[in-house]
């Protein structure tokens, strides 16, 4: 399974806002959508790139939340390829195998690790980004080094000084509580719910204050009572939105499962926007979503940065721009149609439903 960030197609003027500058005449997108049929593997998808982008960053396998992805898989082969402003591109290759610890337990290790990085004087072309020779070589895993954890990566000493900035919504896909405590701007909430006058959060007795207009204030000392007073949208979008300031301020990744969950799809696009709105995204963040909303799509101008996935036997990724060459079709049109083959139900399963139902009646 392969997927990349960087701009496949010609970087126009009327789409430009919705890519960043890596180097030269190379960008990568600011938001990167992955679509399917329910099973398909949006979700593992998801959870993997998470898992990739904190192993990059150092942080051990085993502390990493998302390697439940990884399950059923007693080895995984994983090749990143990632910039470096201090060192150029460079592409790790890594084997993470599952041992048995005792009869209950087990863990992952690195078993093997080649770390390969080249100058960017030598990209010429965008094959040239992912491609790479013996002679850009520079580490590979020594068992023997004892300064080493088993399920820490080789990287971690170039990523301690050049950390990724990852904040992953994933585990708030089924659940709805708030995740974001500080400073809640009061044109947010007015956005999302015109009746709060204000949201305050104390750091002192961690105690949270609600004020609707022309009601007495309401203190609630667990954050989770907030679901009582406050729709599942409000507080969705008040952790949304807040990690999204945060992804303008730092740049990075945001992932977000099912980002239509809870929302309207008017305050989905707005989210979009701003990603793909250089003066609010001035250090080029990237929104990385799952949807079932196809509508979404259309407020893209680009399809290098659509995926779809399909799960036969096993889960496959393909472009968008690989997959539709027309351009008299709207993207949510081809979606919905099943045009383009596993982006909607089959007629032969919506037949069987029918039938079943039928029969029950």
């Amino acid at each position: 399974m392969d997927i990349d960030f960087y701009a496949e197609k010609r970087v126009l003027s009327d789409n430009a806002e919705m890519v960043s500058n890596l180097f030269g005449k190379f960008y990568t997108n600011n938001v990167l959508s992955v679509v399917g049929i329910n099973a398909s593997g949006k979700t593992s998808l998801l959870k993997l790139l998470s898992f990739v982008f904190h192993y990059l960053n150092g942080k051990s396998i085993n502390d990493i939340e998302e390697r439940e992805v990884f399950t059923d898989s007693k080895e995984v082969v994983i090749e990143a390829v990632f910039y470096s402003k201090e060192k150029g591109i460079c592409k790790l290759s890594s084997k993470i195998v599952r041992k048995r610890v005792n009869m209950i337990e087990e863990k992952y290790e690195v078993e093997e690790e080649k770390l390969y990085i080249k100058n960017i004087n030598k990209v010429k072309s965008k094959k040239d980004l992912i491609t790479f020779n013996e002679g850009d070589l520079i580490k590979i895993r020594d068992e023997d080094n004892e300064y080493l954890q088993d399920d820490v990566s080789i990287v971690s000493s170039i990523s301690k000084n050049d950390n990724l900035h990852v904040r992953s919504l994933l585990r708030l896909t089924n659940i709805n509580f708030l995740v974001t405590f500080g400073d809640f701007p009061q044109e947010l909430l007015k956005f999302l719910d015109p009746s709060i006058e204000y949201l305050s959060f104390n750091k002192e007795t961690e105690e949270l204050e609600l004020k609707f207009y022309n009601r007495k204030p309401i203190k609630l000392v667990n954050p989770l009572l907030l679901e009582k007073y406050l729709s599942s949208g409000t507080i969705k979008g008040i952790n949304v939105f807040i990690s999204a300031m945060i992804a303008f301020e730092e740049g990075g990744y945001l992932i977000i499962d099912e980002i239509e969950n809870h929302f309207n799809t008017e305050i989905v696009a707005v989210l979009l926007r701003f990603f793909m709105n250089q003066s609010v995204n001035k250090k080029g963040a990237t929104l990385v979503f799952s949807t079932h909303y196809s509508e979404l799509l259309d407020e893209i101008d680009r399809n290098d940065n659509i995926y779809i996935a399909r799960n036969h036997g096993g889960i496959t990724l393909q472009k968008l721009c690989e997959a539709l060459k027309r351009n008299d079709i709207k993207k949510s049109d081809a979606f919905k149609s099943d045009f383009l083959n596993g982006t909607a139900p089959s007629y032969d399963s919506y037949m069987g439903l029918m039938k079943v139902i039928k029969n029950h009646m």
